[in-house]
């Protein structure tokens, strides 16, 4: 990162660290798209942070699994901003879809005692869907459009593929080419430069309407000076 990059980085961590101590005076049911907020918002602090650490003990793969994490709960504020408690729907609806595939795997491992306790929780996260409404697992694609973060889902695609899951594209960097340049190398050349912005993205956009969700109206107004920064940032990148 250039020194102007750094410093940005440091006041997106800062504010997401003050954020996040103001988040916890928040009070109200799991079920309130604010609580949710404040959920999500922790996901992504604490993936903020690991981020970081990793990034700076030059652990790339490591760094860029946790960033691929944190735009995710990026990804899922946004949502929810506009979502609001059809939002929360959608997530016991994944919940419950997740378990439904637990007890198929615990069904074909023959372990009745572990398929008798995923079914209780079914049941309970059943209870809580309205009639009619089926389990049903995320769809990226879709919650980044309804959140209007299409820029985050398609960070979200390059890094399932480049990095975040074992794929030639992950494994290669690490192979060495006796004779010659690795080819990989101008590649993970970009990424450095590239990738610490897209976790100040992922991060801010997710303080932005998270303090806006809470009520942290100078947090929101910091938010909002610090993008214009970002942006800035951004655009030294690209010349």
């Amino acid at each position: 990162m250039t020194p102007i990059q750094a410093a940005v980085y440091d006041d997106i961590t800062s504010l997401a660290s003050r954020l996040w101590t103001a988040s916890g005076t928040v009070e109200g049911l799991n079920t309130d798209p604010k609580m949710f907020s404040v959920m999500l918002f922790k996901r992504l602090w604490s993936n903020h942070r690991g981020y970081t650490v990793l990034f700076n003990a030059n652990l790339p793969v490591e760094s860029d699994i946790i960033l691929r994490s944190g735009v995710e709960a990026s990804i899922c504020i946004a949502a929810m901003h506009h979502l609001g408690e059809e939002f929360v729907l959608l997530m016991k609806r994944d919940a419950a879809h997740t378990v439904s595939g637990q007890i198929k795997q615990h069904r074909d491992g023959d372990e009745a005692d572990l398929v008798r306790e995923a079914e209780a929780i079914l049941r309970d996260l059943l209870r809580g869907l309205p009639e009619g409404v089926k389990p049903a697992k995320l769809d990226w694609r879709d919650l980044a459009t309804k959140g209007q973060v299409p820029v985050l889902y398609n960070i979200y695609r390059q890094l399932s593929g480049v990095s975040a899951h074992v794929t030639g594209m992950s494994i290669l960097p690490g192979v060495e080419f006796i004779g010659r340049p690795t080819p990989h190398d101008n590649f993970r050349k970009t990424t450095q430069k590239s990738h610490p912005l897209w976790m100040m993205a992922a991060t801010l956009h997710g303080a932005l309407l998270h303090a806006g969700m809470i009520d942290e109206v100078e947090l929101l107004a910091e938010a909002v000076e610090l993008a214009q920064r970002l942006n800035k940032a951004t655009e030294d990148l690209a010349g």
